[in-house]
Order: structure tokens, then C-alpha cells, then sequence
């Protein structure tokens, strides 16, 4: 409070004289104190913001650049983007380097809260070009809080590679800006894409490097609190001995934990983490409990699908059946909200434009090198013919000498000539294989643009032939034959990876479009509806089916009633397949 009445009595001081000095300082000063005491800077702004009359344009739009700054660093939320657009498209302009970096990051965070990932994450690559290489601690601080951002946005898209690539920038920035105990919790940040990818022992690997790196570091607390993404990786494999020792040291001595065992706000994923552990050993009061505290912070998709075990474990089909449909609705919600291919497309194309530049710019050098070797081949053979003139130019009493010496001049001029000669067509060939390296590049990206496209429309269920369904293609496919193998038990597992659904669905809307696209009319069918189907047309039992859909038999039959209902007006479920497949023969 002392640090907070000082600034308000400084800026009185300053701001009184009424001078446009003293409001650049009281800016400066704000500033100053922004990144340790947000708060602090936010107060400072906030008295500065009376004389707002008296600013210049310029001097208002820095003022409002660092009032956003303030605002977005004390846990402000964006409801929308007009300001911060504003601000990009004056800064562009008008503003220093820094200037423009800020804009371009605070204009991707208005856009990230108000839902426009794809658009967030455009402007969080204008600023990393703004930057360029990084050269200095500011360039490291700057682009450690974008490249966070960036990896936050490709986790809730469920896109790990890339954010692996954002994650990995992300620590190199935070090794030139922070202590070896920050470095070691930014490379813990790993498990999160890790855990996407299902890579449970490199997330036990990584788990194990960060809790000892911070125990040695005598950091006992942020080592325990490590440790809490391995619990539900042991509970999944069994060892329940092993979890119920990591979940002891986490409560014990993470310090996340009140005295009636809550723990604090933003980290309430961990009660389904429990309820799964109290399932585990059949305390099931306790565990349905942790689940409905988990979807009272919001988990949903992991509580429902723990209720859901939980009821199943009770053998009460009616509450089966209710979370059953609870948690196709999150999992249809959490995957409405993402849009995974844009924001894959765009990071892919802004890597291969990023590696192009790079490779343009070495063939520039080559060409530079080229150029002065050349010259210093002219300029050498020249003094050489230089030196040989003067010497036998000093020999004036030898005539043959002389004749000489204008035969090597000669000589030497028509070497040179010729070097020249050669220089102008060795540029003339280079400018030509420029040329054909770059419609090459553009080839290449013309084709990449069209495989995106095309990718693009089988992910919508449109295909150049988007009427005609092709029944033999899909079901003489790789993916229908893989499947096929998990139901009659030819592969290890039987029920398919969530990649596996993915690249299911994708070759079925690709051979199958007019079914495909029946799914999602007037009656759109659920993910669960649309696995179902799929599966009934490779002649797959209902059984086995359960098993692929990790759900029961009841739930399966459920299931296709309402796709029967939603297709063909039929209320039964096992006429689903023979409608399914007389649909697909008139078609």
C-alpha cells in the first residue's frame, strides 16, 4: 500500500503542472513497475486517464496500449477486439518496434477470449515477425508470453505437435529470462500435449526429471505439485499402491491444499482425478462425490464419463443411459468449440513460408559469395598485371622486355574481358534459375493449397463428387479393414484410438458422402450415433460393437433407435442396418 500511495502522490505532483513532459513521465513510470506490480501500474494509469483531454492523438493511443497492458496482466477479460484492432492499425504505422510486438499480442488476446482462435493465433505470428530473431531481453520476454498463449490455444484445439513446437520456443525464451526452478516448471509443461498424444512414459520420464530437478533445488513444494499428472496414469494401469502414494505427497506437500482438503482455485481438475482413484478401489460414495464437485468447476466431459463408470459399476441402467447422453453432449460441445484445421492449416503454411524465406535468403548469400570471388579474381589479375607492367615498364633499355610486357598487358585485358563476359552470363543463368525456383515454389504451394483444400472439403463431407456414394471403395479401404481386424480379433486392441475414429470418419464422408452428409441434416446424428452406423455398415456385431464405442450393449441399442428415428422415421433399433444398407444400394 506505501509503494501504491507513493506512485498516486508522485503522478499528483506531475500530472498538476499541466505539462505533456510530465504525462510521458508518469507513463514512463507506470511502465516501470508493469510487470512486478501490475496493480501498482493499473492505479498510476487509471488518475493519469483524468487528463485525457489534454493528450495528443499519439500520446493517447501509447496511454491506451499500456493501459491494456495493465488491465490484460491483473486477469482482465477481452469481450471484445475494437480497441486492440485500433491500436494495430495506428501502431503499424506510427509505433516503435515494441509498440507494434504489444499491439499485435494484445489484439490476439482479445480475439483468443472472444472465441476466434484461428484469428488470435494470426496475430501472435504478425508479432513473431515483428520480432524477428531474438536478440535481446526484451525480444526473450515478449515472445516467452506469446509463444504461452500460442501453446495454450493449440492445447484446447487438441493439436499436441503443435503445440510441442510453441512449448519448445517457450522454453528456450524462459532460460534467457528466468531462474533454473522457472526453466525446469516451463519444460514441465510437456506432459500437457505428451498427455494428448498418449504417451504415458515419456509423461512419467518428464514427471520424474522435474520433481527431482526441483527437490535438489530445494523447491519441495513445486515438486509435489508436480507429480499430479502421473496419479491417473497409474490409476489407469492398475497400480493403485503407486497412486495412493503420489496423491499422499501431492496433498501433503504441494501446498495447494486447505485445511478441509480443497484444493485452490484453477486446479479443481484434480477431484475427477480422485473420484477415478476412489472408483478404483470401490469406494464408490466417495467417488461420485469427487466427480460432482468436478463438474461443479466445470469439468464435464471427465465427470460425467466418471458417473457414468460409477453407475455402470451399480448396475443402474437408468442413470447409465441419463449420463451416457450427458457425456456425448460434452464431448460433442468440447468438440464444437475447436477448430482444430484451420489452426493446423495456418501453422503449417506459416512454417513452410517461414523455412522458405530462410532458404531464399541462403541462396542470396551464395550468390553475394559468388559475386565477390569473382572480384577479388578481376581485382587480383589485374594488380598482377598492374605489378608486371610497372616492372617492365623500368626497363626501358630492353625492347624485348617491352614487347613483352605489352603482350602480357594485352593478355591480361583479355582475360579480364572475358571474365567479365562470363560474370554477365553466369548472372544472367542465375537470374533464369531463380526464376525456375520460383515457379517451382509456387508449384508447390499451388499443389499444397490444393491438398489443403481438398482436405478441408472431406472434413466438411464435401467431395468433387458429392452425390454419389461409393460403397466398395470405403469398405475395401485400409481404415474399414483395420476396423474390421479390431472386431474379429486380428489386432492387439479392439477398441480404435481416437486417430483411428478421426481418420474413420474422414474416408467414410470422403467414399460416402450422401450418407454422410444424411447424418447431419435436419436430425443430426451424435458422434456416438455416427460411430455406430458406420460400424452396423462393416457388418460388425452389436457386442463388439460396445466394446469399439467403450460404452454397453444397451446403450449401443438405445442408440441406434434414435438414428433410426433421426434417418428413417423408425423408432426400432434393429432394422437400423438393413435401412442402412437398402439406402446405400439406391444410392
Amino acid at each position: 500500500m506505501k509503494r501504491i500511495a507513493f506512485f498516486a502522490l508522485i503522478l499528483f505532483l506531475l500530472v498538476s503542472c499541466g505539462t505533456r513532459k510530465e504525462y510521458k513521465d508518469a507513463l514512463l513510470r507506470a511502465e516501470t513497475v508493469m510487470d512486478e506490480h501490475p496493480d501498482s501500474a493499473l492505479q498510476i494509469l487509471d488518475s493519469l486517464g483524468q487528463y485525457e483531454t489534454g493528450f495528443s492523438r499519439h500520446f493517447r493511443m501509447q496511454y491506451l496500449l499500456h493501459l491494456t497492458k495493465a488491465q490484460a496482466k491483473t486477469g482482465d477479460i477481452f469481450t471484445n477486439d475494437s480497441l486492440t484492432e485500433l491500436m494495430v492499425e495506428y501502431f503499424n504505422s506510427k509505433g516503435t518496434k515494441d509498440e507494434k510486438v504489444w499491439a499485435y499480442y494484445l489484439y490476439g488476446c482479445s480475439l483468443s477470449d472472444i472465441g476466434q482462435a484461428p484469428e488470435a493465433l494470426q496475430a501472435y505470428y504478425d508479432a513473431i515477425d515483428i520480432v524477428g530473431a531474438p536478440k535481446e531481453f526484451f525480444d526473450y520476454a515478449i515472445l516467452k508470453v506469446i509463444y504461452g498463449q500460442m501453446s495454450q490455444i493449440f492445447h484446447k484445439q487438441n493439436l499436441p505437435r503443435d503445440e510441442i513446437w510453441a512449448l519448445n520456443h517457450y522454453i528456450d525464451c524462459v532460460k534467457h529470462t528466468d531462474s533454473e526452478e522457472e526453466s525446469i516448471i516451463a519444460k514441465s509443461q510437456l506432459i500437457k500435449p505428451y498427455y494428448l498424444l498418449g504417451e504415458k512414459d515419456s509423461i512419467l520420464q518428464i514427471i520424474d526429471r522435474s520433481f527431482h530437478s526441483l527437490m535438489h533445488l530445494g523447491k519441495e513444494q513445486r515438486a509435489a505439485a508436480c507429480l499430479v499428472s502421473s496419479i491417473y496414469i497409474y490409476i489407469e494401469r492398475n497400480q493403485l499402491a503407486k497412486a495412493k502414494e503420489v496423491m499422499n505427497l501431492y496433498e501433503q506437500k504441494s501446498g495447494l491444499f486447505d485445511h478441509e482438503g480443497n484444493i485452490g482455485k484453477g486446479r479443481e481438475g484434480y477431484y475427477w482425478i480422485k473420484g477415478f482413484y476412489n472408483l478404483a478401489v470401490k469406494d464408490l460414495e466417495s467417488a461420485e462425490t469427487y466427480f460432482r464437485k468436478a463438474i461443479k468447476y466445470g469439468y464435464l466431459s471427465e465427470g460425467y464419463r466418471g458417473l457414468l463408470r460409477l453407475y455402470r459399476e451399480k448396475n443402474n441402467m437408468d442413470s447409465v443411459v441419463l449420463f451416457s447422453q450427458l457425456y456425448e453432449a460434452a464431448q460433442d460441445s468440447l468438440h464444437d468449440k475447436m477448430q482444430t484445421d484451420a489452426i493446423h492449416q495456418m501453422s503449417v503454411l506459416y512454417n513452410y513460408n517461414r523455412n522458405l524465406n530462410k532458404l531464399e535468403e541462403e541462396k542470396r548469400k551464395v550468390r553475394k559469395a559468388r559475386i565477390v570471388v569473382i572480384s577479388i579474381i578481376i581485382v587480383a589479375l589485374s594488380l598482377i598485371g598492374g605489378t608486371t607492367w610497372t616492372y617492365n615498364r623500368k626497363q626501358k633499355r630492353r625492347k624485348n622486355s617491352i614487347i613483352k610486357l605489352e603482350k602480357d598487358l594485352a593478355s591480361a585485358i583479355t582475360t579480364r574481358n572475358e571474365l567479365q563476359d562470363e560474370l554477365g552470363q553466369l548472372k544472367v543463368k542465375d537470374y533464369e534459375n531463380v526464376i525456375a525456383t520460383k515457379e517451382k515454389k509456387v508449384a508447390e504451394l499451388t499443389a499444397t493449397i490444393k491438398r489443403l483444400a481438398e482436405e478441408n472439403r472431406i472434413y466438411k463431407g464435401i467431395t468433387l463428387n458429392k452425390d454419389k456414394d461409393h460403397l466398395e471403395d470405403f469398405l475395401n479401404s485400409t481404415i474399414a479393414l483395420l476396423f474390421i481386424k479390431k472386431a474379429t480379433g486380428k489386432t492387439e486392441r479392439t477398441k480404435p484410438t481416437e486417430a483411428e475414429w478421426k481418420m474413420m470418419v474422414s474416408q467414410f464422408s470422403k467414399d460416402l458422402p450422401a450418407t454422410f452428409k444424411s447424418f447431419g441434416d435436419s436430425k443430426p446424428l451424435s458422434q456416438l450415433e455416427q460411430r455406430i452406423c458406420m460400424l452396423l455398415i462393416l457388418d460388425i456385431p452389436e457386442y463388439v460393437i460396445s466394446i469399439m464405442a467403450d460404452t454397453s450393449t444397451s446403450t449401443v441399442s438405445n442408440a441406434k433407435a434414435r438414428a433410426n428415428y433421426k434417418l428413417f422415421g423408425k423408432k426400432e433399433a434393429y432394422p437400423l442396418k438393413n435401412n442402412l444398407i437398402q439406402s446405400l444400394r439406391r444410392s
